[in-house]
């Protein structure tokens, strides 16, 4: 089974909204050891696989939807 990250937003005006990482203009995922301001360089990976591996040691994630931008997220890890 493939595994994916997402994170459903809990409150607020986009509550529902589902979230999957964003990917930059270079094509990497950014991870944060804790959040993006505590930590701003965060680490780059090119893979989902890799970001799975991050968040699995306690990573949070740049995540995102068409037209909203980028939040740093702890985000589930689901099956596919």
């Amino acid at each position: 089974m493939k595994e994916k990250l997402i994170y459903r937003v809990a409150r607020g005006k986009d509550s529902g909204l589902i979230l999957r990482p964003h990917k930059y203009e270079d094509g990497s995922f950014r991870a944060h050891k804790t959040n993006s301001r505590n930590d701003p360089e965060g680490t780059s990976v090119m893979t989902e696989l890799e970001l799975i591996d991050l968040v699995r040691e306690g990573y949070h994630v740049r995540m995102s939807s068409p037209g909203r931008p980028p939040s740093t997220v702890q985000p589930e890890i689901v099956a596919d």
